[in-house]
Formats: C-alpha cells, sequence, structure tokens
C-alpha cells in the first residue's frame, strides 16, 4: 500500500470546518507522525484562503483545488475533479469527515479509484503489519474491525473518534493551487434551504434530559417531559434518530451534528451511545443514563446508568418524587395504562 495520505478537507463560509481537524488527527497517528506522508486537498471555487488557514495551523502541505464546478457540493462534480488527481496520486488512504458530504462521496471515490471504503471509523488498530479499522454495526450494539485489501482505502472519521489536530508547526506547510476545468457533468447544484431554526434552549438550561429511538415510541415523549418538568432551566434533547423519525425537531438534536451541550445534569434516556452524541455531551458534568439494554454503550460515558424499561422506571421516579415532595405531579394518569400485573420491581442501579 502507498504510504501516502489525503485528507479531503471540508469547509463552509470561507473557513475550515472543525471536523476537518479531527480527520487529520486520524491521518498524523495513521502515519506516525511523518507530516511528509499527509497532504490536504481543500476543493472549491476558490479555496485558497482555507487552504493557507489549515497551512499555517498544522503545518501540512495544502493543495487548493479550483473549478467553477466546485461553488456548491455536488457528489458528480467532485468525482469528475477530485477522481483523476487521486488516480494520478495512488495514496493508501483518501480521509474524509463522516458527514452528510463524506458518507456521500466516500463510496464513488473509491469506485472510482478501485478502492476499499470503509464509512464511520472510530479507531485504528494495527497489528500483524496490517492496520484496522474500528466502526459500530448492529445499531451500537457491536464493532466491528475492517482491514482493507486493496492499495487504497477511502476512509470517513466519525465526529468525535480523534480530538481536532492541535499541533504548533514552527512554520506554515506549502500551499499550491491546482486549477481544473471539469466541464457539464450529469447533474448540478443549484442552492441549499437552511432549515428554520426553532430555539430549544438548550444552550441555556442546566439540566437537559434526551430521548433515543430506545424509548419505543412517540408517545413515550410523555415521560421525557414528565423528568424535565421536575428541574427548572431544562430542555428537552434527543438523538438524531429521533429527530429523523420526526418525534422531535432537529433543533433538539445532542451531537456532533446537532449541539454540543454542557450541562449540570443530562439525561440520556433510550439513548445508545453512539460517539457523535458522546462527544456533544463530553462536558456534561453529571450523565445519567436510563436504558434497558444493560450492553449499550451510553453506560461508559455514564455517571449513574439504570438499566430498565423507561416505561417502569420514569412512572416509580414520578411517585418517590411525588412522596418526597408531598405533592402531586400530575403523571398519575398516564401511569395506570402503562402497569403491568405481576411485574418484577425495577433492576438495579450501577455506579
Amino acid at each position: 500500500m502507498n504510504d501516502g495520505i489525503v485528507v479531503i478537507a471540508q469547509h463552509g463560509e470561507n473557513r475550515a470546518d472543525p471536523l476537518t481537524y479531527e480527520s487529520l488527527a486520524c491521518a498524523w497517528s495513521l502515519c506516525g507522525g511523518d507530516a511528509e506522508r499527509i497532504r490536504v486537498i481543500v476543493p472549491g471555487d476558490r479555496s485558497r484562503t482555507v487552504a493557507r488557514e489549515i497551512a499555517a495551523a498544522s503545518g501540512f502541505a495544502v493543495t487548493s483545488v479550483e473549478s467553477d464546478v466546485l461553488t456548491t457540493y455536488n457528489a458528480d462534480a467532485y468525482l469528475r475533479v477530485l477522481g483523476p488527481l487521486l488516480e494520478r496520486t495512488a495514496p493508501g488512504y483518501v480521509i474524509l469527515p463522516h458527514t452528510c458530504i463524506g458518507y456521500d462521496l466516500a463510496p464513488a471515490l473509491a469506485v472510482k479509484l478501485g478502492a476499499a471504503c470503509i464509512t464511520g471509523v472510530e479507531a485504528a488498530v494495527s497489528g500483524n503489519e496490517r492496520t484496522g479499522f474500528v466502526r459500530t454495526v448492529s445499531a451500537g450494539k457491536l464493532s466491528a474491525e475492517v482491514v482493507p485489501e486493496t492499495a487504497t482505502a477511502v476512509l470517513t472519521i466519525q465526529p468525535g473518534a480523534w480530538q481536532p489536530l492541535d499541533i504548533k508547526p514552527g512554520s506554515a506547510g506549502a500551499v499550491d493551487t491546482v486549477r481544473i476545468e471539469a466541464g457539464t457533468g450529469r447533474s448540478r447544484t443549484t442552492g441549499f434551504k437552511q432549515a428554520e431554526y426553532q430555539g430549544s434552549a438548550l444552550a441555556d438550561s442546566t439540566v437537559i434530559v434526551a430521548a433515543g429511538r430506545g424509548i419505543g415510541t412517540q408517545g413515550n415523549l410523555a415521560l421525557i417531559h414528565d423528568v424535565a418538568r421536575l428541574f427548572p432551566r431544562s430542555a428537552i434533547g434527543c438523538s438524531r434518530a429521533v429527530c429523523d423519525a420526526g418525534w422531535l425537531g432537529y433543533a433538539h438534536q445532542v451531537g456532533m451534528t446537532g449541539a454540543t451541550v454542557a450541562p449540570k445534569l443530562y439525561f440520556a434516556i433510550g439513548i445508545s451511545g453512539a460517539v457523535q452524541h458522546v462527544a456533544g455531551i463530553r462536558d456534561a458534568q453529571m450523565v445519567i443514563a436510563i436504558n434497558n439494554d444493560p450492553s449499550a454503550r451510553i453506560f461508559a460515558r455514564a455517571d449513574v446508568g439504570i438499566v430498565e424499561d423507561l416505561t417502569r422506571f420514569i412512572p416509580v421516579l414520578m411517585e418517590e418524587y411525588d412522596r418526597q415532595q408531598g405533592t402531586t405531579t400530575g403523571t398519575e394518569e398516564i401511569r395506570e395504562p402503562r402497569a403491568q400485573e405481576n411485574s418484577p420491581p425495577p433492576g438495579p442501579v450501577k455506579r
């Protein structure tokens, strides 16, 4: 395998996306600290400013790849411009962030280059003179180690898996510019429409109660709201899967592709613990996880882990709160339909 490593930078508004520096951290670990093996490619119609920023921050060599068809992201245009360039250089690894652009472009690049494609990489493992890449499978329940069998491998790096590269280069890396005329392709991007933002007060809240797909149904969001009502300055958060299901708006999403939060208390209810979600709560002071799967990855981040079905545990929690306060929280109406005859008491609490 060629020992060269190419990082395709992601950028916007004339500055590098922070995820690009996470991709550089992955490249740095793969090359064993040999900066000469790394080259950063910055595609765009006018990408020299971003190229200079990355070169100054990292000390790596950077190529600004400019073309009129790269004004906005389009997979066909990126492939026509970057494909031939990468075929000539034949790197051992091509690295992109695992974003909507990364996992759209990576498979097409892999086909173009005759390369392996490994998406959602969370770690690199060396052994027997070969490097394998760890990614989660089976909805986060298992981890698989994948070893490429080709000369080139295209990787997408899961947000939060590597800390952003933070080195202090003695001098900026070299910057060169390549201008490519790609002509008309099979498709073109006419523009992007920004989703309307509806504030969910996540940034200002001291307590966040977040739901994942593990809550079962949209109706169980009522239980999430019950817990949030126990605390002043609380807010409702969720995982991306809940937003994708249409249960809550994307303004409530917590994670690397949503909001990065730092509350005093974070409830993760029915959340599996995908690395991008955990990265979004890394600054939370205390995390309480409620999940009926004892092997859920969220427990590795939790300060308190409760292995139980939320439809049984939360009513018990609310009942105990009522008893302590000598008040009624108004949850009795939803407890009765959820009651189970001869059901065992809630499961153990792990600390």
